[in-house]
């Protein structure tokens, strides 16, 4: 009855609720610092909005696609919604894969890219990857005449690190222009490095890359679900081809059409997300493990001894959820969000008690 293809896959499996958490240990008050939310909450607040919900959302016509494309300066019709950035790279798979094709990565690295290679039929090849970040010469070694899309987190999920322009730049020049580049810039507003990717220009250039970014970050948009992708219009053009004709729901456009007009609020959420990080790097440095440098808004933590499931399951004991990164082949590592003074203050607290039981 189901495709065989389907074997391979894993359900994804999210956390316990936060309710369920009280019940189970009796806690009164817990912080998730697990799934790299605004501790803010959102930009605009989905009560304000006026869309009559018995309607189908008109796509095409609403306003939000405008205002992307005034806000970088391209065409509306380079640009694509999806219900999240997760939708959208799903699309560029139905878009482009067939029987024998292949889709490239990093090992440790955004669970989804490998997914969709499973739900599509492709192989999918993990480049090794190298002080916690992508390599781009491992990448390009990788590259096959089979290689139909090369998917790219930058800053990294679970990791933060980043790939700079000039990496980016050789990993297009040495990229087949049957092969399609997408590089995920789920965090991209978080990010502070000089030497960060200007890919909207480098979209002028490259006919085969795409960018994806998302409302679910730094907007705080999470639970409605939007995100988009740019690239150069013929792109767009076949991926709206696979793309379903009401898959953004009228709430999340308006809200995130709202929402990009805050920028006052994507300041306060950098401003506060550069002091958490200072912050917990600092009460961290006296721990045995390593911290990659990120460019998003929460941690790799490495630890050297310590078992992170372990230290998970105690961190939930003490109304702190955080991610273990198991699923990623790290058995001592865990990812924490960087959270508001009080909550990141929490978690150091209830760390060096749940670590002394360890």
């Amino acid at each position: 009855m189901f495709n065989k293809k389907i074997d391979s896959i894993t359900p994804y499996t999210p956390g316990q609720s936060i309710e369920s958490i009280k019940q189970q240990f009796g806690l009164k008050n817990i912080i998730k610092l697990a799934s790299n939310e605004n501790p803010l909450g959102p930009a605009y607040d989905f009560k304000r909005c006026n869309t009559i919900v018995e309607h189908y959302p008109d796509y095409n016509a609403h306003p939000l696609i405008g205002e992307l494309a005034k806000k970088f300066n391209v065409n509306t019709n380079q640009i694509i919604l999806g219900n999240g950035s997760d939708e959208l790279l799903q699309i560029v798979g139905l878009a482009c894969i067939e029987p024998g094709d292949e889709i490239l990565s990093s090992e440790r690295t955004f669970s989804e890219y490998e997914f969709v290679a499973h739900i599509t039929g492709a192989k999918f090849i993990k480049a090794p990857i190298k002080n916690y970040t992508y390599s781009v010469e491992n990448l390009i070694s990788a590259i096959t005449t089979k290689t139909k899309i090369i998917f790219i987190a930058n800053p990294n999920n679970p990791t933060g690190t980043y790939i700079n322009e000039t990496d980016v730049i050789k990993l297009l020049k040495a990229t087949p222009k049957t092969t399609l580049v997408v590089i995920d810039e789920a965090y991209a507003e978080y990010v502070d490095a000089p030497d960060y990717p200007n890919t909207l220009n480098l979209i002028k250039q490259y006919p085969n890359l795409m960018i994806t970014r998302t409302f679910s970050k730094i907007y705080g948009l999470a639970n409605l679900r939007v995100g988009y992708g740019i690239a150069q219009d013929r792109v767009v053009n076949q991926l709206q081809k696979v793309r379903q004709p009401f898959n953004v729901n009228g709430i999340a456009l308006a809200c995130a059409y709202q929402s990009l007009k805050n920028d006052a609020f994507v300041q306060k959420s950098i401003q506060l997300n550069n002091e958490g990080k200072n912050y917990l790097i600092k009460n961290l440095r006296e721990l045995k493990c390593t911290i990659p440098p990120s460019q998003g808004n929460f941690l790799y933590i490495d630890f050297e001894s310590v078992n992170g499931v372990q230290l998970c399951k105690e961190l939930i004991k003490h109304g702190v959820i955080v991610r273990s990164m198991k699923s990623f082949g790290q058995n001592n590592a865990i990812r924490v969000t960087i959270g508001t003074l009080k909550q990141n203050e929490t978690f150091i607290k209830e760390l060096h008690e749940c670590l002394k039981k360890l």
